[in-house]
């Protein structure tokens, strides 16, 4: 049996961990606190209190890691809501303590990219315009440096679950960039996309999990606001130079992955 350490057992990391221990997986899970490590142990995960920071990995990271076929970096920059917070310098941790008998399935974003930077895919050099995104690349440049022991994979913009950005937006004015693609995704086909990485051992690749249907911002959140009753959101008609667009060009080739809920609907979160 083979044995998968989630380092951010969350939203995604709980729904992974579930999929793994249905496919006779061990898995190992991480959180911040004590209280919540019994929703993991309730379930069959491991439970581990960790707490990655700037300088230091607080806990039994050693043990966490000891007896991994697979480790996943599943846990977010944090940069929003503690702008002190250094991603780079907590995944060069992470790496500096991993043994070289273990995978890395490392999750950044396709927020690597700048917003202008029109269409791009995984052969694309990512010019980042925010902090977030400088931080997330130079994460993904430390994670390269193992080679065929690791794999990124740029998540786009997670829906599902209970979480669509149709939601946040519901009601409010002044919204930019209506014409803008959208670059999302579902938490279900991440999971999927994910478990087929690991079940196939594609390790060395940097690959694009994001939605293959890209909407125009406004049309598309009016009418998920529509559609379940949220107050209409209001757009901006000033013009915006966003125009990035994230394909995921190598996964279908790679090993025949087909997204199953593209259209990243309100009503199938």
């Amino acid at each position: 049996m083979k044995t998968v350490s989630i380092l951010g057992c969350g939203w995604l990391g709980k729904a992974l961990a579930d999929e793994l221990l249905n496919r006779c997986y061990a898995v190992n899970g991480s959180v911040r606190s004590e209280e919540k490590s019994d929703a993991l142990k309730a379930v069959g995960i491991m439970p581990y209190v960790i707490q990655i920071d700037n300088s230091e990995i607080v806990g039994d990271f050693k043990s966490f890691v000891s007896d991994a076929d697979i480790l996943i970096t599943a846990f977010p920059p944090g940069v929003r809501r503690n702008p002190n917070a250094n991603y780079t310098a907590r995944i060069k941790q992470v790496l500096a303590s991993l043994s070289s008998n273990c995978k890395l399935l490392h999750l950044s974003s396709v927020g690597v990219f700048g917003a202008m930077q029109g269409e791009v895919n995984e052969t694309t050099n990512p010019e980042p315009d925010r902090n977030v995104g400088k931080q997330l690349f130079e994460a993904e440049e430390a994670v390269m440096a193992l080679g065929a022991n690791a794999t990124i994979v740029r998540l786009g913009g997670l829906v599902g679950d209970a979480r669509h950005p149709a939601k946040q937006l519901a009601g409010k004015t002044g919204i930019a960039a209506p014409l803008a693609p959208t670059n999302l995704v579902h938490q279900k086909d991440v999971v999927a996309f994910l478990t087929a990485v690991i079940e196939g051992g594609f390790w060395g690749h940097t690959l694009h999990c994001v939605s293959p249907l890209h909407q125009q911002r406004g049309a598309f959140y009016t009418q998920e606001c529509k559609a379940n009753g949220l107050a209409l959101p209001q757009f901006s008609s000033d013009k915006s130079n966003r125009t990035k667009k994230v394909l995921d060009s190598k996964s279908a080739e790679l090993f025949g992955f087909k997204y199953e809920l593209a259209r990243c609907r309100f009503k199938d979160c």
